[in-house]
């Protein structure tokens, strides 16, 4: 078991980029990270992963706070495990109802121009390749606390994980409300 909470020690590329550019004063109490528990069970092909993320405040369930959600980065960028909610974007056959939360694993990039100011953009076109997109992890909202149990390592990139972020979505449309670009800004990590 691996617990992680403020006062880690941030040693990878990626948690050091992150850390540029958080935006903890202006955190939603629902996006401020107080504690992260990490767990893999199993062994070799059989290897699970198991999340625990207890944040500053209730985690909202009603499908009106906008667009966020929490990433557990793996891989330097690929291979994301996201739980998350961007109604009225359906992407995902396993969204809960009211939240619209669900589960994703994505690939991120460097913001293009549409996402100036963010910190990752979404990798759509290599995300929707992924076969673990549309996943049905088991994840639960409980109050201040989001969890997600029994994720093939595999789906990962069989990589470690590297940082647990809370983070802010801002989808870009099209004319038939499709998202052409998803602009990420970590707000708080772990």
């Amino acid at each position: 078991m691996k617990l992680i909470n403020k006062t880690s020690l941030l040693a990878s590329a990626i948690a050091l980029a992150l850390a540029s550019g958080m935006a903890l004063a202006q955190a939603a109490g629902y996006l401020t990270l107080k504690e992260v528990e990490v767990e893999w069970k199993g062994k070799a092909d059989k290897k699970m992963l198991e999340v625990e993320i207890k944040t500053g405040q209730d985690i909202p369930t009603d499908g009106k706070s906008g667009a966020f959600g929490y990433a557990i980065l793996t891989d330097s960028g690929n291979n994301v495990l996201v739980l998350t909610t961007h109604l009225p974007i359906d992407d995902s056959s396993y969204e809960a109802t009211p939240s619209g939360f669900h589960a994703h694993v994505l690939d991120l990039k460097k913001p293009t121009d549409a996402c100036q100011g963010a910190n990752f953009e979404v990798d759509l076109e290599n995300s929707g390749k992924n076969t673990a997109f549309d996943a049905d992890y088991k994840w639960k909202v409980d109050d201040n606390e989001i969890s997600v149990k029994k994720v093939p390592v595999g789906d990962l990139g069989d990589a470690g994980v590297e940082s647990v972020v809370s983070f802010t979505l801002k989808p870009i449309l099209d004319a038939n409300k499709k998202p052409t670009n998803l602009c990420v800004t970590v707000v708080d990590q772990a």
